[in-house]
């Protein structure tokens, strides 16, 4: 899809709307650039002559009506010469942009603070979110120090990466504008980094910076089994493993913007307001029904995604009404009469074993409905070659905000990441990437706050208290119990440790003995 181009002006004061115009033809007749859309600041009222222009250009008013106001040649040349333009620019494109002026409140045109906070504040509110969009910006029209503010924001990244700047200049003589490119290469990382900031605070995933062998398969897995229309789809994995984003990013987003999305948490709710979330109400249905509530199924007339996270805690009455309207497409809403009709895709996920949930947390019939294919998305730890980009975007995330100093990472980081569980995976992460960004904001040195990030994350590290898994499994022998012990406790030590001699010192264990541990000699 080919991107809107925006183009983002002051008001020219004096001079009129007629600048903008001609910098719009010379745009399209010269740059080949096509504005879809104009934002048109301005700090003061616009003059009744700027108005008029604005009002003939597009066609917003009857031209005769407009040019009979006034009586200063001037003026009237002007709009004469806006409409001359305008119609050049259908002749051309066979379509005008659309506009939008907007009023900003500066305290002065010479106030470089208050001009530059105004401008923050408009691109957040207007530009940051929008996607498929190239931003164009004249920065000639204003006061000197609103070129200036321009300049400032570019080369501090603060303008997103696809923006050009450009500079209008009108030559008397000649009665030309010249339009010129200004070739000024501005801090291309921050750049990238404030477009992710201000379009979301969500956790982002790129599929394409994945090098770990395992998530690298369920990723592929993820976007195989999304194309298979309305075929359920089960994430497994550990807390914090991003199944939530990996379902935003590669199932949702394949589907056009406004295409129902509805997501719950089941262990949210308890089982009556859950029902009623789901299924909605009719009036008098129960105490406090007071009045009818559509259910969110109601939201998948013509398809839809639902995603039930923690879809082990979905009570085992609930889990039968599921089939049912997973089976007929039909539900009823809860003290009604007849059914409504739903058609949704469902996509579940949960941080339970496969055995776990097959054995007694889900009925056998609803866990078929659930999982025509299942994902298993790895843990942190068991993709490491992953740590940079993943940290990387969980900086993205907990930085937030225009204080926060560009990414830190170091050796030392990465080793102490690999010496951890990370049983939380990126939430452990994003707590870690939190406290190094308190302690460098406190002290603004990158190594006291890399330091004091690790005292406070072992202070209140979960691994102290929290296994994954046991070793007591039905139908091993004591040999094969201890044989997987030994080999975990001596490839853990080596890692924490360094080398197999730090860690036979500090075990109290042979080097040989942690060689024969590491085989699972035991077992031979």
């Amino acid at each position: 899809m080919k991107n809107k181009q925006i183009l983002l002006t002051w008001d020219a004061f004096n001079n009129g709307f007629v600048v903008t115009a001609k910098v719009l033809k010379s745009l399209l007749l010269e740059k080949k650039v096509s504005i879809d859309f104009i934002y048109y600041l301005q700090n003061q009222e616009l003059s009744d002559e700027n108005l008029a222009e604005i009002d003939v250009f597009f066609e917003r008013k009857k031209y005769g009506e407009v040019l009979n106001k006034f009586d200063d040649e001037r003026i009237i040349a002007r709009i004469k010469e806006n409409r001359a333009i305008s119609e050049s620019l259908k002749l051309e494109t066979g379509i005008l942009p659309k506009f939008e002026n907007k009023r900003v409140s500066i305290n002065g045109v010479t106030n470089y603070q208050s001009i530059y906070d105004s401008l923050i504040t408009f691109l957040k509110e207007k530009i940051y979110d929008r996607e498929n969009i190239d931003l164009n910006i004249n920065i000639s029209p204003g006061t000197p120090q609103m070129h200036v503010v321009w300049l400032m924001l570019n080369s501090a990244g603060y303008l997103p990466i696809n923006t050009t700047l450009w500079s209008s200049q009108y030559d008397k003589k000649k009665q030309k504008t010249y339009l010129e490119k200004i070739k000024f290469k501005p801090n291309i990382f921050l750049s990238e980094l404030l477009n992710k900031k201000h379009a979301s605070n969500i956790l982002e995933l790129n599929p394409n910076e994945t090098k770990s062998i395992k998530r690298k398969e369920a990723e592929e897995k993820l976007i195989l089994f999304s194309h298979i229309p309305n075929a359920s789809i089960l994430l497994l994995g550990e807390r914090g493993t991003g199944k939530s984003t990996y379902v935003r990013e590669f199932i949702v987003k394949k589907y056009n913007k406004d295409y129902p999305f509805a997501e719950l948490a089941c262990g949210t709710f308890s089982e009556e307001l859950m029902q009623s979330e789901l299924f909605g109400y009719k009036k008098g249905a129960f105490t406090g029904a007071e009045k009818d509530k559509e259910g969110i199924l109601s939201k998948f007339t013509n398809g839809g995604v639902l995603f039930l996270d923690e879809i082990q805690d979905l009570s085992k009455s609930l889990q039968r009404q599921l089939i049912q309207v997973l089976q007929t497409g039909n539900y009823f809403p809860l003290g009604a009469a007849q059914p409504k009709q739903t058609n949704f895709r469902l996509i579940a996920a949960s941080n339970i074993s496969f055995n776990a949930l097959t054995s007694n947390m889900l009925d056998y019939d609803f866990f078929d409905r659930i999982s025509r294919f299942i994902v298993e998305i790895p843990s942190l730890r068991e993709c490491q070659e992953d740590y940079v980009s993943n940290w990387q975007n969980v900086w993205n995330d907990v930085s937030n905000f225009e204080q926060a100093p560009s990414v830190i990472w170091n050796e030392k980081i990465k080793n102490y990441l690999e010496s951890k569980q990370l049983l939380g995976n990126f939430r452990d992460m994003q707590k870690f990437a939190s406290y190094i960004l308190a302690f460098y904001l406190d002290s603004h040195k990158k190594d006291v706050a890399i330091n004091r990030a690790i005292e406070e994350f072992e202070r209140w590290n979960i691994e102290k208290t929290e296994s994954t898994e046991t070793y007591f499994l039905d139908g091993k022998t004591y040999n094969e119990i201890a044989a997987k012990f030994n080999k975990e406790l001596a490839e853990w030590a080596i890692k924490i440790y360094g080398n197999k001699k730090k860690a036979s010192d500090i075990l109290k264990r042979s080097e040989s003995m942690l060689s024969k541990d590491l085989k699972m000699d035991r077992l031979k």
